[in-house]
């Protein structure tokens, strides 16, 4: 019981008060983007939309075709969310740092999906 509460203050201080974590969580973060953008080309090309499983990210790629749809989509989140979480995580980087992991890790789970679901879909050409 001891060893858990000084691990979850040793977590909560570097959380807290680290802002090259958030630099580097930030940096994850567009890296899974790339990668996730990536994937998602793969599974969905050349015209198989009904794939995606966002129905606005569907609805920007049946609109602006791939990949321009993808590049388009991820830019203007990435554009949205990069300024904001810098912003944010000038003034509260215990929140932002913890947001960034949780993102991170799903987004980690994801790009993985995607590429399971890639080599599905090679396997039966």
């Amino acid at each position: 019981m001891k060893v858990s509460l000084l691990i979850l203050k040793a977590l909560y201080k570097v959380y807290s008060s680290s802002s090259v974590l958030f630099w580097v969580l930030l940096l994850l973060f567009i890296l899974v983007n790339v990668l996730d953008g990536h994937s998602t080309y793969l599974v969905i090309r050349p015209h198989h939309y009904h794939r995606e499983r966002n129905p606005l990210a569907r609805w920007v790629f049946r609109k602006l075709g791939i990949p321009r749809g993808i590049f388009i989509f991820k830019m203007l989140l990435l554009g949205l969310l990069i300024p904001a979480m810098s912003f944010y995580g000038g003034n509260e980087l215990l929140t932002i740092n913890v947001v960034l992991t949780v993102s991170n890790v799903l987004f980690v789970f994801v790009v993985r999906h995607n590429y399971r679901v890639y080599a599905k879909i090679r396997r039966f050409r």
